[in-house]
């Protein structure tokens, strides 16, 4: 093994400058016994070059590498709240990458010389992996960067858990609600979403999936490559590709596969800009979307709630605003009593 090479390693991935391969090859290495002392050099030299005074002990770097590979439980390190220098930004992410990442999701299930999980090892192993969680509130949209570079663009009132690195043959995440993914393509490492009923898998690919809690349907809609969703209770799946989609009937856990509108598959590609588009969709589902990105409640007139829609918005615009396009869409009207708005209308005249 290479000295200079676990080290130019260990600076690219504190850095955050590296890539896939690399970030492999670096976890496969300090695997093996030899990388022992040079990793515990590199983890000192990492505390000792931060830009503070902060007199930490001499032993810190060898609670922290022991803490890593599993040789002892976990002991704090205590670091006085007092320095003369503020730390550097780049060097608390690089220590909470290295450290608190690896630590947690990586090193712990490391064996020792007889090939033996340590007791600390085992019951953080028990006790399953650390998700970092990301949530949204109601007109609000985040952009995430995941540890494998994957993109993911959060809609309002969603939640999104994933590990703070990825290993094992599989990358996995959680989602509730509604995101627009842009998988990193390795075949090696299929990605995979669980949400609700439905788990899709992936190998790199950029599609919508729309989970909220209280909505009938799970819809999966794919813009480019190919993604297979699975209904989890009955061992169903469907495989998709560009402009399909698969929906999850929540009441009967039926999964189906429909071919997307030409145009509905492209536009999911606007909620990347906080753009909301909508081409002939059922008023219903519409007002659905409405609620959970507002926070408002709508109540809809039964004659009108299959009446296709054409509407696009912003999270910023008032729900107002929104609203009046719709009335005069489906020739009805839209008024507001206390904190709820009403849609009436006739019925809709169904042209073929």
């Amino acid at each position: 093994m290479s000295q200079s090479r676990l080290t130019y390693l260990f600076n690219r991935y504190i850095t955050k400058a590296y890539t896939p391969e690399e970030k492999a090859e670096l976890f496969r290495l300090i695997q093996t016994e030899e990388a022992d002392e040079e990793l515990k050099a590199l983890l000192g030299n990492m505390v000792e070059g931060t830009e503070t005074e902060m007199h930490l002990p001499e032993n810190t770097s060898d609670k922290i590498f022991q803490a890593i590979v599993g040789e002892m439980p976990a002991l704090p390190v205590n670091v006085p709240v007092e320095s003369r220098r503020s730390i550097p930004r780049w060097v608390g992410i690089a220590a909470a990458s290295v450290v608190l990442a690896v630590l947690c999701s990586y090193f712990i299930f490391r064996t020792n010389k007889t090939g033996a999980l340590t007791e600390a090892a085992i019951a953080v192993k028990n006790a399953g992996p650390s998700f970092i969680q990301i949530t949204t509130t109601t007109r609000e949209g985040k952009n995430i960067r995941l540890p494998d570079s994957t993109e993911v663009w959060l809609s309002p009132s969603s939640v999104l858990e994933y590990p703070p690195v990825f290993t094992g043959a599989l990358r996995e995440i959680k989602l509730s609600g509604e995101a627009f993914f842009e998988v990193a393509h390795d075949r090696q490492h299929p990605f995979i979403i669980h949400s609700g009923n439905i788990e899709t898998r992936v190998l790199g690919t950029s599609f919508n999936i729309q989970a909220y809690d209280n909505q009938e349907e799970i819809n999966v809609t794919v813009v480019t490559g190919k993604v297979n969703v699975s209904n989890k209770s009955k061992v169903e799946h469907v495989e998709l590709v560009a402009n399909q989609r698969a929906v999850f009937h929540r009441t009967t856990t039926e999964l189906v596969k429909e071919e997307a509108n030409t145009a509905s598959a492209p536009i999911m590609l606007k909620r990347k800009d906080g753009e909301f588009v909508y081409k002939n969709e059922r008023l219903q589902k519409v007002i659905d979307d409405l609620h959970e990105y507002f926070g408002i409640n709508i109540q809809v007139a039964e004659a009108v709630k299959a009446c296709p829609v054409n509407l696009n918005f912003y999270l910023s615009e008032k729900i107002e605003e929104v609203l009046e396009p719709i009335s005069l869409m489906i020739n009805g009207s839209v008024q507001k009593k206390g904190d709820i708005f009403f849609i009436d209308g006739k019925p809709c005249i169904k042209t073929n």
